[in-house]
């Protein structure tokens, strides 16, 4: 079946160090497998990830994903190591190349994934550092939606990363990966029975994703087509890459995945936020208490 870790998203890089720790310890008392942090413009993941793994004892903790375009190949691995050595069997590193705009905000210089991916992973394999290698290394998983990045993944990683992608992307991700590498699917979770709502907050939730080119070149593998990107996208798309309802409503998807290939599931729990909507990614908020309600994912490990 499938592992349960939850995406602490934006939101948790807003909280001060001892909301923060009681967030995690809360996650980790809930039994939920592991926290994944983004890489933004806001806190460094690695450096959250280090606080967060020294506050809990069993809880993973996973960067979903760190760009490749933040530090370079070395630091990377200095980064990978030195978690490995002190936290052993307990941090993921998930790296991946990002998009066009992101890169050009860090006044970095854009490179097509696959290129920039293959550069970066051999020189992370070169890289020597004057420590002794820790005894058991943090596995790597590579953000990967199409072959490309997939076949650098089984090369070089333990594993691939998806965002916000249909059970259909994940079923053909798995058909290329095999058996063995890590497949692990990413999704937004409403707990709303009122379509309505689950929509407009999914809209205001997906405002960035839909326009870029690499998502739509996903979702057109699976069914949808330009039609489906118009508007903050289709009611039809929006209940493929997010799950909302009861509880039992999104269990049944996390299975969905998990049937599909899925090894592990991060939930990312989010809801309207308090304030009258002003248009996009500031009308929604992290909902933590939905955690909660939703351990009987928990059933599915």
């Amino acid at each position: 079946m499938a592992r349960i870790g939850v995406l602490l998203n934006q939101h948790a890089y807003d909280l001060d160090a001892d909301a923060l720790s009681r967030l995690a310890l809360s996650v980790e008392a809930l039994g939920y497998e592991s926290v994944w942090l983004l890489d933004s413009f806001s806190r460094d993941p690695f450096l959250a990830a280090s606080f967060i793994l020294g506050i809990t004892t069993t809880l993973k903790v996973g960067t979903g994903i760190a760009t490749v375009y933040s530090r370079d190949a070395m630091a990377a691995t200095q980064a990978r190591e030195t978690l490995s050595e002190y936290y052993p069997g307990r941090f993921i590193m998930g790296l991946g190349a990002s998009n066009e705009w992101i890169v050009g905000v860090r006044k970095g210089q854009w490179a097509p994934p696959v290129q920039k991916m293959t550069a970066y992973l051999q020189d992370m394999d070169d890289a020597e550092l004057a420590h002794a290698k820790p005894k058991e290394m943090a596995p790597l998983h590579i953000a990967a939606h199409a072959p490309g990045l997939q076949k650098l993944a089984m090369k070089h990683g333990q594993g691939i990363f998806t965002w916000i992608l249909p059970v259909e992307n994940i079923r053909q991700a798995r058909a290329f990966v095999g058996p063995d590498l890590e497949v692990t699917a990413n999704f937004p979770v409403i707990l709303t029975e009122d379509p309505d709502e689950a929509h407009r907050v999914g809209r205001a939730f997906m405002t960035h994703y839909i326009p870029l080119a690499y998502y739509q070149a996903a979702y057109t593998k699976v069914g949808f087509g330009p039609e489906d990107f118009e508007q903050g996208g289709s009611d039809r798309l929006l209940d493929a890459i997010i799950a909302w309802g009861t509880p039992e409503m999104i269990k049944a998807r996390a299975e969905e995945y998990a049937a599909a290939g899925a090894s592990r599931i991060i939930i990312n729990p989010i809801r309207a936020a308090d304030h009258p909507p002003v248009g996009g990614e500031r009308d929604v908020n992290a909902d933590w208490d939905a955690l909660r309600q939703t351990t009987n994912l928990l059933s599915l490990a």
